[in-house]
This record gives structure tokens, sequence and C-alpha cells, in this order.
């Protein structure tokens, strides 16, 4: 009874025990476990679930393989002491009986192992089987596998680093000293080695200081590779589409506040005095008695204050470096975010830049951001102020700042000598210039002039400019590139790009011609000021739009900015209108016929509505002002003057076909002879010839010498610039080349000596003559076979005698491609000069001279069509004024700017009536359909005497291959055509018809204009 009783009770028992057990292990490990192959007594009940094997297993396992993960414990593994062997062959043998039993599967047993949970009771089983595997292996087949993990285990362990190692030894040095201290005999000897200890701890705690700095360093080139990282994520989020690049943007902006946040406490700490860094505290040492030893702690001491100082130092460094890593970091990231707001949704990038909380908070961050960064600026100016003052540059340095010191004070010097003695200078040259004018007799200032002119109103801030100019150009690459230069430089830049630009203005509008001669008018200060308001509302303007956008990006600053700029237009308007309100009445009040709205305009000069008034009539003058700006600008252009050239003797002609010309006759012969273009002017007006004859005549007087050709058609003024070059020679030879010219008259003008000369001096002695001018030398030239002959020999004369004689030939350009044909193969002339057209306004003057010269005074009122209902005198005078401008501008376009063609179309225009007033009438013109009818054989007849004017009929004969009596028949039918005269035997084309038939002959490709 009792043996039943006791076998029935033990293992009651041992399964109480167990599940005690395997309840406890599992809610202490409740880690999932890997199922095990089923067997008897791990097979899962019906609807039981089967829960994750125990990590623990598969760990006993790797470690019986030796492969067990170096960071596991063996011991973390089991119940018992791996180093205690007897409770190790306790626990195998109680897990061996535990585990026979329950494969012995009584009835009692499986009834009460159905009771519990079958998940936990197997797992429970399988981890007990492992156990008793490692249980059952050898003590030393444990032990060797035991070793071999903490031999992996040491070997995973990261080595010991230098700072541990000087840590861990200055730690045994301190150590050892508080044992020397608490051994020591007296209290001075326990001192010395108690402050030993505490430098040697000070110096441990500046060695761990350090080694932050290094991990930190690490840290900061870490955060350097990430901005490429951001740079690529950028570029891959504008090719990705809308969702990425808000996600990115998003990313973007988040990190950016956190390193703005960031750069605001590194800026803080750099400039904060405190230090991470221990100090070295009061010497302990400094009153014990001499005869104590203690320089070896006084030395340990001073090598803690260099270390200290070391410290410090790259502390200062480190928070520097930190700062500069962080600015470059939010720099390159709000760059990233610009680059992706264009990519954003419409709605999104409109919240950001606009007037939304969005914006507010973005242009909130902004600012933040440029604060950041004058601070950072502001650091590192004072760093280098104070290493200036501390003289902490170097050599080298010093003498780069002397290349580029001593130039700049030499262009200073020279600025600031020259600045007050540049207005003399140019009130000097206007001196000069004027008298130069006034001896050329000109009608309308020079060049030079208007130059001097216009340099006196703009010098000041133009000497400003040149002097900021010098300045950037000596600074060096590497200064020029520095934030701080760029933002002066582009403050300083606008500046005085303002006051160049209103000073430019306002010689301008003042006047660039004859008005710049006489700039002055109450309105002239007033002008120059409202100039100044405006510009210095422009370059607030722009100084806000380019900094800010250098600074933080074109962003939600520069987007409010430049979306409000325009705003700042009115404020400035209404103080423009009321400073010019009394100056616009005044204007509006001379206006001789008014508007209905200028009339309104002065009826409210006084009351409430005198500011709209003067703001109306300030637009309205302004925009007429521009209207009239306008047109003389297209004036300007060729094109345009051509094209109302064409509009006005379309007008006329309307005009002459209603029959409103008046009836007159043509002028009197000597009225026409002073008109006529051969007849020399009786003074030099001002042409396109001005610089020719100047720079003719400067190499005349030098002596230079040579063969100069002066080429143009008849008319274009070449005999009067011989005429002209002859007066202001002296001794020059002038010989008018015709037919009859012999090279013996043009060997003894090159023998010609001076006059100063006795006849009886030596060849040797005699002076040539400066100057020989060859008017009409296309007289030489014959377009037949032998007919260069006289004109090489005078060529041949010519360059055997052009040492110290300058030869000038005058030649047609109706003759010049056939010579320069004839003779290309080799050069024939030094320098060769084609005249240039006159412009209308030297045709005008031209036309008004030789009129004055006639004594008649033509009037427009025969062109003059019926005035407006209620126009008066001063309409009537206007409109003639605007019919000879543009009359002079018809002849202008008409003859092409040929000088000579203009006078003959002028004196046949002109008429007197029956009371002997002169009138001008429709342009008077040859028909020229009547050439158009000509054969062929005419046509070359009429270029032959182009080229042999004047000709005669053998001449003509010679030249074309024609019968002498083709050529005479065309010489009569020309005559009575009127299209050619007579001199004698000779022929020549009528300066009537001298236009119609070139340009036949050039539409008919029989000539050709050079």
């Amino acid at each position: 009874m009792g043996s039943s009783c006791s076998s029935g009770y033990l293992p009651r028992a041992l399964l109480a025990l167990l599940a005690t057990g395997l309840c406890a292990t599992t809610l202490a490990q409740p880690e999932a476990a890997k199922p095990q192959p089923e067997t008897a007594d791990s097979m899962p009940a019906p609807g039981a679930e089967t829960l994750p094997e125990d990590p623990r297993i598969a760990r006993i396992e790797a470690l019986a393989a030796g492969t067990l993960d170096p960071g596991i414990a063996p011991q973390s593994l089991f119940e018992v002491s791996l180093a205690d062997e007897s409770a190790i062959q306790v626990e195998a043998l109680r897990v061996r009986t535990l585990l026979a039993a329950i494969e012995a599967g009584t009835d009692e047993l499986s009834a009460d192992i159905e009771a519990l949970d079958p998940a936990l009771w197997r797992g429970r089983a399988a981890l007990d089987r492992a156990r008793l595997a490692f249980y059952s292996l050898d003590r030393t087949k444990r032990d060797e596998l035991l070793e071999l993990h903490a031999a992996r285990q040491e070997a995973a362990q990261p080595g010991e680093t230098d700072a541990e190692r000087r840590a861990r030894q200055a730690e045994i040095e301190r150590q050892r000293s508080l044992e020397a201290a608490r051994a020591a005999r007296t209290e001075a000897e326990r001192l010395v080695a108690e402050e030993l200890a505490r430098l040697i701890s000070v110096e441990a705690q500046v060695a761990a200081v350090l080694a932050d700095f290094g991990r930190e360093r690490e840290l900061l080139a870490a955060r350097r590779d990430a901005l490429l990282g951001w740079q690529r994520r950028v570029r891959e989020a504008k090719i990705a589409g809308d969702t990425t690049v808000d996600t990115t943007y998003e990313a973007i902006r988040r990190t950016l506040r956190v390193s703005r946040d960031e750069l605001s406490a590194s800026l803080h700490e750099l400039a904060d005095d405190s230090s991470a860094v221990p100090v070295i505290g009061a010497d302990a040492l400094a009153d014990i008695p001499p005869d104590i030893p203690a320089d070896h702690v006084r030395a340990r001491r001073t090598a803690v204050q260099r270390a200290i100082a070391e410290a410090m130092r790259a502390e200062q460094a480190i928070r520097e470096e930190r700062s500069a890593v962080l600015l470059d970091e939010i720099t390159v990231l709000n760059s990233s975010r610009l680059e992706l707001l264009p990519f954003l949704p419409a709605g999104k990038r409109d919240a950001v830049t606009g007037f939304t909380p969005s914006g507010w908070e973005q242009a909130r961050r902004e600012a933040q951001q440029l604060s950041l960064i004058l601070r950072w600026h502001r650091h590192t100016g004072a760093e280098w102020l104070a290493g200036i003052r501390s003289g902490g540059i170097s050599g080298a340095s010093i003498w780069n700042t002397a290349v580029v010191a001593i130039p700049w004070m030499l262009v200073a010097v020279l600025f600031f000598w020259g600045r007050p003695r540049s207005a003399h200078a140019i009130a000097l040259a206007v001196t000069r210039f004027e008298a130069a004018d006034r001896v050329e007799r000109r009608v309308s200032p020079s060049l030079q002039l208007q130059a001097a002119h216009f340099l006196g109103k703009i010098h000041r801030p133009l000497e400003w400019a040149l002097f900021y100019l010098a300045t950037l150009w000596l600074l060096p690459a590497a200064a020029r590139e520095q934030l701080e230069v760029q933002l002066l430089s582009s403050i300083v830049g606008w500046g005085i790009g303002g006051a160049l630009a209103v000073n430019v203005i306002n010689a301008l509008v003042a006047g660039t011609t004859t008005r710049l001669l006489n700039i002055d008018g109450g309105s002239s200060k007033l002008r120059l000021r409202s100039l100044r308001l405006v510009a210095v509302t422009v370059v607030v303007f722009a100084l806000i739009l380019v900094l800010s956008s250098r600074l933080v990006g074109q962003g939600t600053i520069y987007s409010w900015v430049f979306s409000t700029c325009w705003f700042a237009a009115i404020p400035v308007f209404l103080l423009l209108v009321s400073w010019w309100r009394s100056t616009i009445f005044e204007r509006i009040d001379r206006v001789r016929r008014k508007t209905p709205v200028q009339v309104w305009v002065l009826s409210n000069r006084e009351g409430w509505k005198s500011f709209l008034a003067a703001m109306i009539g300030a637009v309205q003058l302004f925009s007429t002002g521009m209207v009239k700006a306008a047109r003389l600008w297209i004036s300007d252009f060729d094109l345009a003057r051509r094209a109302h050239a064409w509009l006005f003797r379309r007008e006329l002609e309307r005009f002459n076909e209603a029959g409103h010309a008046v009836a007159v006759k043509p002028l009197p012969d000597e009225a026409l002879a002073l008109l006529h273009p051969a007849r020399e002017c009786s003074q030099w007006l001002a042409c396109p010839n001005d610089d020719l004859l100047e720079h003719l005549t400067g190499n005349i007087r030098q002596g230079k010498g040579g063969m100069i050709a002066l080429v143009a058609p008849r008319g274009m003024g070449k005999s009067s610039l011989m005429h002209a070059l002859h007066q202001q020679i002296s001794h020059s030879i002038s010989i008018v080349c015709d037919p009859h010219t012999s090279i013996e008259a043009v060997r003894r003008a090159a023998h010609t000596h001076n006059h100063e000369t006795s006849q009886t001096d030596a060849p040797e002695k005699r002076k040539a003559p400066p100057l020989i001018l060859l008017d009409e030398a296309h007289a030489l030239v014959k377009p037949i076979i032998g007919g260069l002959a006289l004109f090489d020999e005078v060529i041949a004369v010519a360059r055997g005698n052009c040492t110290e004689t300058t030869w000038v030939f005058a030649i047609d350009a109706a003759v010049w491609p056939f010579l320069k044909r004839a003779r290309d193969a080799r050069p024939l002339f030094d320098e060769l000069h084609h005249l240039d057209p006159w412009d209308e306004v030297q045709i005008g003057s031209l036309l008004a001279q030789r009129t004055a010269d006639a004594g008649i005074s033509p009037v427009y009122t025969g062109l003059l069509d019926k005035l407006p209902v209620g126009a008066d005198e001063i309409d009537r005078i206007d409109a003639l004024r605007a019919k000879q401008g543009g009359y002079t501008r018809m002849l202008w376009d008409h003859v092409s700017g040929n000088p000579g063609l203009a006078l003959e179309a002028w004196r046949s225009t002109l008429g007197v009536d029956e009371q002997g007033v002169v009138h001008v009438r429709p342009l008077q013109e040859p028909d020229p359909v009547m050439l158009d009818a000509l054969p062929d054989s005419t046509l070359f007849i009429l270029r032959a005497i182009l080229y042999l004017t004047p000709a005669t009929v053998d001449d003509v004969a010679q030249a074309t291959r024609l019968s002498p009596e083709q050529v005479l028949n065309a010489f009569r039918f020309a005559q009575s055509q009127g299209v050619c005269g007579r001199l004698g035997d000779r022929v020549y084309i009528r300066w009537s018809w001298l236009r119609a038939v070139t340009r036949l002959l050039e539409r008919r490709h029989l000539l050709v204009n050079p």
C-alpha cells in the first residue's frame, strides 16, 4: 500500500513542479519558439494553438556548435550555474527523469497533462531536451565551448582607443598619487601629492573634452556629406513629379528649420564666454616650504595650463567650424528649397509666396536666416579686425596688402587731387570749343561742344563711378568673393549708379543740342530734385531685391517686395504732383490752343479739386512730352525720315492736282545764276567733309606727302573741298583739269618753287609746293583704247614728286569704276576717300545760305492747305514752318543727300508771282518716261557723255564704236529735249537731267555706283 502510494505520489509531485516552473518561465520569457517535430508527448490537441519556438533552443544549439552570437551570455540560457559541475549533474538527472516519466505516458499523467496548455507544455519540454543535450556533453567539451565563446566575445569587443588608454593611465596615476597622499608623513607632502592627483584629473578632463571635439568634427563632416544627398534628392524629386516634390519640399523645410535653430544656438554659444574646458584652479603649492620637493608638480601644472590653452583654442575653432558648417547647410538647403518652389502645385506655391499664414511663417523663417547670416559675418568681421589690431597679419599678408593698398592710394590721391580741378578743365574746353565754332561760323554747336556741355553736367558722379570701378578692379579676387565686400559693393554701386543716372537723364532732358547751351529755368532744380526722389525710391527697392536675393534667395521676401514695389509709385507720384503743381498750371496756361481737359484743369487751380486737376494735368503734359520725344527719336532713323519725305511729296502732288498751286513765272537769270550748283559757296558750311578736311589739312601741314583720291558723284562737293584746301594751305597749286590739260602743265606745277626763293637758286635748293590739287581729274581719262596714257603720265609725275608734296585728285564716281578695273593690278593712291552724302539739316543750311546770297526770301504760302476753323496767325506760322521742314526733307530724300542736285531741284521749284514775291512750288523734275523709250545706242552715248563731260562727237564715237553721224544725231536729240547742253563743240548733261540719266543708267546696269 505504501509502495503504491509512494509510486503514485512521485509522478504527481514531479508534474506539479514541472507545471509551476513552466508557467513561471513562460511569464518571464514570453518570446516565440519554433515548433519541434511532433512526438507522442508534443502532439497538439485538435483546435489547439501552436506557439513559435523558444529562441533559447536555437541559441543553445548554436552554443554547442560554437556559433553563438558573441553578444549573448551563455549563462542566460540555463537555470543552473555552468561553473558548478555538481549542480549541472543534478539538473541533468532531474530533467532526464522528468522526460522519462513523460515519455512513459501513464493514464493518470496524461490526464493531468491534458488539463494544462498544450503549447506551453510542448515548448517547455523542447527547452528541457535542448538543455539536457548540452548537460550530457563531456565536461571537457563543455569547457572548450565556453572558452571558445569567451574568446569570440573578447575578439568582438572594440579595441581601446588612445583617449581611453590615456584616461585609464591617468586614472591609475591619479590613484597612485592619492595613495601617496594617504601614505605621506607630513601635511606638505600630502598637499603635494593631492595637488598632483588634482592636476592629473584636470588633464584627463581636458583630454576627454578634446576627444569630444574630435568626435564632433566627424559629425560635422557627416553633415557635409548629407548635403550632397539632399541635392541628389532634389534633382530626383524634380524629375519624379508633384507628389515627390511636395514631400521633399516639406522634408527640406523641416530640416531647414532645425538647422536654423541649431545655427542660432551655435552663434549664441560662439559669442558666449562660457567654456566646457575645465579651469586649472588656484595653485595649492604656492605656500609650501621650499625644501619640499614639488618641481615635478609645478612642471605638470605648466603642461596642464598649455593643454587648457590649446583646448580653448580648439573649442573656439570647433565652434566656428560648427557655425560655418551650419551656415553652409542652411544656405544649401534654402537653395534646394527654392529650386523646388517652381515645381510645387500652384496653390501651395502661391500660399508660400503670398500674404497668407504660410507666407508669413516662411517670411519669418527667411528673416531669421537673414539675421543668422548677418550675425555670422559680424562675428567674422570682428575677428578679422581683432586680428589686425593684435598684429596677427603675417609678413606675406602685409606684402599682399601693400600690393593692393599702394596702387589704390595712388588712385585715391589722383581722384581727390583732380576732382576740384575737373570743373575748371571742362569749362576751359567749353570756351575753346565755342571759339572754334565761332571761327567756323557754325549754325549749330559742334559735337565736341555738345560733349563738353554734357560732361559738365555729369562729371561729378562719373568721377565717383570711375573711382569705384578702379577700387573694385584693384581688389584681389579673394576679397571680391567675400560676402561683406559683395554687399558693400552692391550698396555703393547702386548708389553711385543712381546718382549718375539722375545726372545723365537731367542733362538729356535739358537738351543735348542747342538747348544744352542755355540750361537753366526755374524748373531745372525742381526737375533734378524730382529725379533724385525717383532714383532713391528705385535704388532702395532694387537694393532690397538684390540683397534679399543674394542672402536668402528669391523666396517669400523677394516675392513680397517685388509684388509691392509698384505701389511705391503712388506716394511718389503724389509727392511729385505736390512739388510741380504750380509749374503744371503755368505750363498748361502757356498752351496756346487748349483742349477741354486743359481748360478744366485751369479752372480748378484752387480748392480741393486743385490737386486732382494737377494730377490730370501732369499726366497730360507727361504723355504729350513722351509723344514728342518718341517722334524725335523715330525721326533719327533714316527710314522714318524717308517715309515722311515720301508722304510729304504725295501730299504736294495731290495739292498740285487739285489746282491750288499759285501761278508764277521762273526766277530771273541773275537769281538762277546765284543758285547754280557749280557756283562756289561764299563760306564753308558744316558738312560730312569736315573731318576729312581736318585730316587732310593736318597731314599736309606735317609735310607727309602722298597721293590722295577723292571720289564722289557730280555735285557732292569735291570742288568745294578742293577750294577749301587751296585756301587753308598757303603756296598750294590748284589745277582744274579739262580735255586741254597737258602733262607739261602738271610738270611745271610739280617743280614750282616757293616764291620766297630766288630764281637763281640751285634746283636742289628749291622748295616743292606742299599741295597740288587736280580738280576734275577724271577729265584725264578716256574710256577708249589708250585713253589712260595722259592719266598714267600724270600719276608718274605725281608719284615721283610726292615725298614732300601732297597730290589730291578729284575723280567723278561715274569714272572711278572704269579706272579701278583698268589699273587694279597696282595701287594708284596712298589714300582713297569717298565723300559721304549730306543730311537734311546740312542741305537745309546750304539752301538757306544760297537763297540769302541770291537776295530772295521764298514763301510757302502757295503750298498751304486750308487751315481749320478757329486757326489764328500763330497756327498759320506753325503750318508754314512744318511745310518748310517737310520740303527740305523731301529734297534731301529726292537727291539722296547730293547738295548740288538739291540746289538744282531747289532753284527749279522757285517762281515769282505778279507782285514779285518768290513762291515755293511743288517739286519740278523732268519726266523720265522719255528716257525709257531711248534705244540702247543712245544710252551708251549718254554714258560716254558722263565719262567725258564735256565730250565731243569724235570722243563719244571712239568710246562707243558708233559712227559720228549716229552720235551727232543723238546730240541733237538730247539738246532738243533739254537733256544736254553745249559748250562750243562739246556737250554735257544738264544739272536738271543729271539725276534722271544717272538713275536710268544704274537701273540698266550701264553705270556702277561705287
